[in-house]
């Protein structure tokens, strides 16, 4: 699937403006704070319905509006879907197909986005939720049952968190306790075989960025890899209802990232950071093309800022061979070379307005 065309009204600055991108590379200039990264933040709103910038809808609306809104054509080949979402402070209105969209993941299959922003250095300095996100993107998108695992899983472990905070006595805690085993085992399992699959497509890029340095990412489960899940929540029953919560799950996985050893958090310089996060992401559009056959758009804002001239060229090399609708933006127009593509189309955004030149 990719983006046709975009109608905004009051999300952040860009009040009412339109946009009609081509299905190859879109770069997008102007002054900081004209409305450019706003542009790529409603994109990723477009799938996610949630922002990459901000937990609370009420910076992302315009303070001269109570609403937002977003107009979109998706297409994948001759078929288009319009998408429409609006969102107030207090009520989210999302339709595909003029039909109303309960769930998240209904919008999110037929259009995936993956971004890389300024704040992506969360995935090395964050906690291990930023690297769930980021292996959980990758499962949902191309393991079947993993949604729905993941949704009964909660619920269990809500119910469990529950029991343990208002001191219920231990029959009633151990009820969620064969749903947990159950649905952890599943979960964990989609994952496993997620990034066996992944790490192909990372090493390739490792290889080529970081010739001299050993990269590793190593997955944790979030609980150990000798016992069922089931036996440690009874054996800790007494430190799970102390803590109120539960210790071990797949709640709890994460991904350690290590360069040479050392943790990356540490071991290597912000730019490199910036860098391998960047590899992380552009492995998994590749993965996610390669096993799906389906392209997916690719948000990647201040390219020229985030990385040194000699490795955004090697980047934007990677780029111009990968099946995805990109949109890069910039505050010129030269720091960012798209001669290598056939399809492309530059924007200029000024105050809140988008122009196609």
């Amino acid at each position: 699937m990719h983006l046709m065309h975009l109608q905004i009204q009051g999300f952040r600055n860009l009040i009412n403006t339109e946009f009609q991108p081509a299905n190859g590379v879109n770069l997008i200039f102007g002054e900081n704070a004209s409305g450019k990264t706003s542009l790529l933040e409603s994109i990723y709103y477009l799938s996610h319905i949630r922002s990459f910038r901000s937990q609370h809808v009420t910076d992302l609306i315009n303070n001269k509006s109570d609403h937002l809104e977003l107009s979109a054509r998706i297409a994948n080949g001759v078929s288009e879907m319009p998408i429409g979402i609006r969102r107030s402070k207090n009520k989210l209105d999302v339709r595909m197909n003029r039909e109303p969209v309960r769930r998240v993941i209904d919008i999110a299959t037929q259009f995936p986005v993956l971004a890389i922003h300024p704040d992506s250095y969360r995935l090395i300095a964050g906690g291990s939720s930023q690297r769930r996100q980021y292996l959980d993107w990758g499962v949902f998108h191309v393991e079947h049952g993993f949604f729905d695992g993941w949704r009964r899983y909660k619920r269990a472990l809500s119910q469990r968190n529950a029991a343990l905070k208002s001191k219920q006595n231990d029959a009633y805690c151990a009820m969620w306790n064969t749903e947990l085993q159950e649905t952890a085992t599943r979960i964990d399992m989609l994952r496993k075989t997620y990034l066996s699959d992944l790490r192909p497509y990372v090493a390739a890029l490792i290889d080529e960025f970081f010739p001299a340095q050993k990269v590793d990412v190593e997955y944790k489960r979030g609980w150990n890899e000798e016992t069922e899940l089931r036996e440690l929540l009874v054996r800790d029953l007494k430190k799970d209802r102390f803590r109120g919560f539960t210790q071990y799950g797949p709640h709890r996985a994460d991904l350690v990232l290590e360069v040479d050893g050392q943790s990356a958090q540490n071991g290597i310089s912000r730019g490199q950071q910036k860098l391998l996060i960047a590899l992380l992401r552009l492995a998994q559009a590749r993965q996610f093309t390669e096993s799906t056959g389906r392209s997916c758009a690719l948000l990647y804002d201040d390219l020229a800022a985030e990385l040194d001239k000699r490795h955004r060229d090697k980047i934007l090399n990677v780029l111009t061979e990968m099946r995805v609708q990109l949109f890069l933006t910039a505050i010129e127009p030269a720091q960012i070379d798209i001669s290598g593509w056939a399809n492309k189309k530059t924007f200029h955004v000024e105050r809140g307005l988008v122009k196609s030149l």
